[in-house]
């Protein structure tokens, strides 16, 4: 499968889904395990998916195929995680992560985040610095890749005379 052009990028479709939509959910972990473990010798079914169901779980369609992923998890009050990105090998390159990031931002503005944060596979770091995260902190290995933690501030607050902005 191949998008091509702009007007392919259209057909692709971005929404929330939960724990609870079983296919769809079944459909997510598929897609994170072929993406995020198999390479690296592993199972999704070795990791720990409890609590799964209070994260807020975003998914990428395209010609009702799931094609992208991502999960938000609360970290305190301000700050939001995202977690478990992947996208369909077969379409990266197409927008479909930075179109998917994108909508997880709006999705913790509007859940009342300021703050984005995450682990960065050491490959993928140039694709968030791209969409303004910065990388902070020592490098750390996590399922025995290096990663890096990376945050964005979701909202830019003016406190300059006395206003606030949003």
């Amino acid at each position: 499968m191949s998008c091509k052009g702009v007007s392919e990028l259209d057909k692709l479709q971005i929404k929330r889904i939960t724990t609870a939509d079983q296919e769809r959910y079944a459909q997510a972990l598929e897609l994170r395990d072929l993406v995020l473990r198999r390479p690296l010798g592993m199972s999704i079914k070795q990791d720990r998916l409890d609590g799964e169901d209070l994260a807020i779980h975003l998914c990428a369609l395209y010609a009702d195929k799931m094609v992208g992923v991502l999960l938000l998890k609360q970290v305190n009050q301000d700050t939001v995680q995202m977690k478990q990105v992947a996208v369909d090998e077969a379409l990266r390159g197409q927008q479909v992560g930075r179109r998917l990031v994108a909508y997880a931002e709006q999705v913790a503005i509007e859940e009342g985040y300021l703050h984005m944060m995450l682990h960065a596979r050491q490959v993928a770091i140039p694709f968030y610095e791209k969409l303004a995260y910065e990388a902070y902190g020592e490098p750390f290995t996590e399922v025995g890749i290096p990663h890096r933690m990376m945050r964005k501030q979701l909202i830019h607050i003016d406190t300059q005379e006395g206003g606030t902005n949003i």
